[in-house]
């Protein structure tokens, strides 16, 4: 399950060699199909003996490579995984994946765009669902920049609303995977404050839990 701050969060950019010049990565990737698992050199392959005959995981399988190389310092590095239907290539499509539009400022906050949590109707939207929030003059979204996130949701009457998170908290009660807890929640309906119907509102309820902490005014 991908979220808005798993598009920012989590992730590791690969190293060059000590005193590269022109650090800069090539990257191309190729699938390999009919792999076999478990079958070393002078080994039976496995037999398959899953119950399920319509299972993806068999005795084969197709396995997606991806490859880094920097033509300055030489280092290369070979990433490899089982392409599945819930594994391989996510579409490069912005619209989708929200990472790399620039991030839009409502309300006194940057709203930066992530993967969106409701992906029902994802590729009919005109524009990104789900925000990474942080305040204004950050240039690059880091765990210690992130003052909230904002979620596409539905009420009860299917209508749209936002859900927020504010203030993290390594103790905080809310948050939708690992990478950060939070101190607020609004699920957009009213539980754990108004209801929020536009973006403007969500940003805002953020602003104000932000400014409710201590030291806040000085800032």
């Amino acid at each position: 399950m991908i979220t808005a701050l798993d598009s920012y969060l989590g992730w590791q950019e690969p190293e060059h060699k000590d005193g590269c010049k022109r650090p800069k990565w090539e990257v191309h990737y190729r699938t390999e199909d009919h792999q076999y698992r478990g079958s070393g050199y002078g080994e039976s392959r496995p037999r398959h003996e899953c119950p399920d005959e319509d299972c993806e995981h068999g005795n084969s399988f197709a396995r997606l490579l991806v490859r880094l190389v920097c033509r300055s310092c030489g280092a290369a590095q070979i990433i490899s995984g089982e392409k599945t239907p819930e594994t391989g290539v996510s579409t490069s499509s912005t619209q989708v994946l929200g990472y790399g539009l620039p991030p839009r400022q409502v309300a006194g906050l940057l709203l930066w765009p992530g993967h969106p949590w409701l992906r029902v109707g994802m590729l009919e939207a005109e524009e990104p669902h789900d925000f990474v929030v942080t305040r204004p003059g950050v240039r690059e979204v880091t765990r210690e920049s992130v003052v909230g996130q904002i979620t596409q949701g539905r009420g009860k009457l299917r209508g749209l609303v936002w859900t927020t998170l504010a203030v993290p908290n390594p103790d905080g009660r809310y948050g939708l995977t690992a990478q950060l807890r939070f101190q607020h929640a609004n699920d957009g309906q009213g539980s754990g404050g108004s209801p929020l119907r536009t973006i403007g509102a969500a940003a805002r309820w953020i602003g104000a839990r932000l400014a409710e902490q201590p030291g806040a005014g000085a800032a």
